[in-house]
């Protein structure tokens, strides 16, 4: 294979592995309460911060998704390399 081609499927899962991590890491630490008394603005915080929940868990599992999907991909290439490499070795 040419240098341009080549990757270092390792390191990329290793970074995969760190992005998942970070978007596993978002999803066990919950938001904080919104403090004060529940009959001012704070019930419109409340909401806002559970509004603001559900779009950050949304991102994080698309994080996640990513994380999965480079490894899939890294998979993916070393399986295509492998069979090429085999076909060239069967040309000589």
């Amino acid at each position: 294979m040419t240098p341009e081609l080549e990757i270092d499927a390792e390191a990329v899962r290793r970074w995969a592995a760190a992005l998942q991590n970070a978007g596993g890491r978002l999803h066990a630490g919950p938001m904080p309460p919104v403090p004060g008394p529940h009959w001012s603005s704070t019930d419109a915080g409340t909401a806002a911060a559970a509004a603001a929940r559900r779009v950050l868990m949304a991102l994080t599992d698309d994080i996640i998704a990513t994380g999965r999907a480079v490894v899939t991909t890294v998979d993916d290439y070393e399986t295509t390399d492998d069979r090429a490499a085999a076909r060239l070795r069967r040309i000589k």
